[in-house]
């Protein structure tokens, strides 16, 4: 796995919610161990500065609960991008590397349709 330094200052990756699938909840703490072993601070704790989101899928698709809903709707109004954890460590890196260095964040492919199709629905309301 090559490994990209985000910049000087620790990153800080928030997870949220929590596999329920052994083989999912197996990717979920493997995706929390490669970030850390990069040097990212990986969190369950909204408070302060997040720079990332890694969200369960169920949450992304509405299956959660209120405090889950909140919590993503939270990290939208800040303008944190949120992926789902399809999103590979590299991906994570690159995004968090682009961003600091004052580029347009990479955002991975299933998060990217999902706000190309929020906006059309937007615009269509």
């Amino acid at each position: 796995m090559t490994t990209v330094s985000p910049s000087d200052q620790s990153a800080r990756v928030f997870f949220l919610g929590t596999p329920s699938h052994p083989v999912a909840l197996d990717r979920w703490t493997a995706l929390q161990e490669q970030l850390g072993a990069s040097g990212v601070e990986t969190t369950t704790d909204l408070d302060g500065e997040i720079d990332y989101a890694i969200v369960h899928e169920d949450i992304l698709d509405g299956y959660c609960s209120v405090a889950e809903a909140l919590a993503l709707q939270k990290l939208r109004a800040r303008g944190i991008t949120c992926a789902s954890s399809c999103a590979g460590p590299e991906q994570i890196l690159a995004a968090l590397a682009a961003a600091s260095s004052e580029f347009a964040p990479v955002v991975p492919i299933s998060t990217a349709k999902g706000r190309i199709f929020g906006r059309s629905v937007r615009s269509a309301v």
